[in-house]
């Protein structure tokens, strides 16, 4: 059996897959990004989520031939080196014959996405959750990447992104520097505040964080889909800052130009304007892109486990 997971900035989704293929467990948990929570949280959120998942079936981590891991924020070598230890230790905290038979594997969130779409993992992916980036993988092998700097740095057409400048709507509204929007109502009913100046308060506070922020977004979906101005200024303008990020990228390689672009996260699917969007504006750059969404795709945890399932064929080792 195989095990897979994806972890992000605000939720984390594992998954276990037999030889066949066939879904045997999912389950969710908490943010695993050690950019979004501390390195010491997300890793043991990672272990508890994995906890849970082997104990959906009984003395699985016996049967265990290999574990994919796709963790948005692990980039580097270290990051990805100390990932791959607390798997391994782990495992052998529960049985150290199984860990040595189950090669661990820390790949890109991209390359889980790209699995679970595509059935391989090469081509453009555009993520936008509650962070956005961007990956190119040639068939080569070779990897490119572009934004994924985080809330402070970048996240342009995010989650957060969209999450904040709405926040942001609201009091220009409450001042009389935009015009009414229907954002107030929904954030007054959302919050149970009383007045929107209460708002301060409320987002300073020390337990309001990137996930709140990024929660706020759906506020914004809502609202542009009852036809509010403010709200879809502000999609459409995020929609095209990503695709922005993603012309740059695509311009790194030519074959990037005609590629399977495959799209994920939670604003691709909640938002119909946002994604629309991103189609039409990206597409006007580059006229040959085969732009994939499916509703129906496997979840990107599965896609990981479909890679470890992959890699074990090839006996391929870490």
């Amino acid at each position: 059996m195989f095990v897979g997971v994806d972890g992000g900035g605000t939720n984390t989704d594992a998954a276990i897959i037999s030889e066949s293929g066939e879904i045997l467990a999912r389950l969710s948990g908490g943010p695993t990004n050690p950019h979004s929570v501390s390195t010491e949280q997300a890793i043991s959120e990672l272990q508890r989520v994995l906890e849970q998942l082997f104990n959906l079936i009984r003395d699985l981590s016996t049967n265990c031939e290999g574990i994919c891991l796709g963790m948005s924020g692990v980039d580097t070598i270290q990051e990805r080196q100390l990932i791959t230890e607390a798997v391994n230790n782990y495992m052998k905290s529960r049985n150290r014959q199984a860990s040595e038979g189950c090669p661990v594997w820390v790949v890109s969130e991209g390359e889980n996405a790209l699995m679970a779409s595509l059935g391989h993992t090469h081509g453009v992916l555009c993520i936008s959750g509650t962070g956005s980036i961007v990956y190119g993988f040639t068939r080569e092998g070779e990897r490119y990447r572009a934004g994924g700097w985080g809330h402070l740095l970048g996240d342009e057409g995010s989650g957060y992104r969209i999450g904040q400048r709405a926040l942001q709507v609201v009091m220009q509204s409450y001042d009389g520097v935009l015009p009414p929007t229907r954002l107030t109502l929904l954030l007054l009913k959302k919050l149970n505040l009383r007045d929107i100046s209460e708002l301060k308060t409320r987002v300073y506070q020390t337990d309001w964080g990137k996930t709140e922020t990024a929660s706020i977004a759906r506020l914004a979906i809502e609202a542009a889909e009852l036809g509010d101005e403010a709200a879809r200024v502000l999609i459409i303008d995020e929609a095209s800052q990503l695709v922005d990020t993603a012309k740059a990228l695509i311009a790194r390689h030519p074959e990037f130009a005609s590629t399977p672009v495959v799209l994920s996260g939670s604003m691709f699917r909640y938002a119909t304007l946002f994604r629309n969007t991103f189609i039409q504006k990206l597409s006007g750059y580059y006229g040959e892109l085969d732009f994939v969404y499916r509703e129906d795709a496997p979840a990107p945890a599965v896609g990981a486990a479909q890679l470890a399932r992959k890699r074990c064929s090839l006996n391929e080792s870490f």
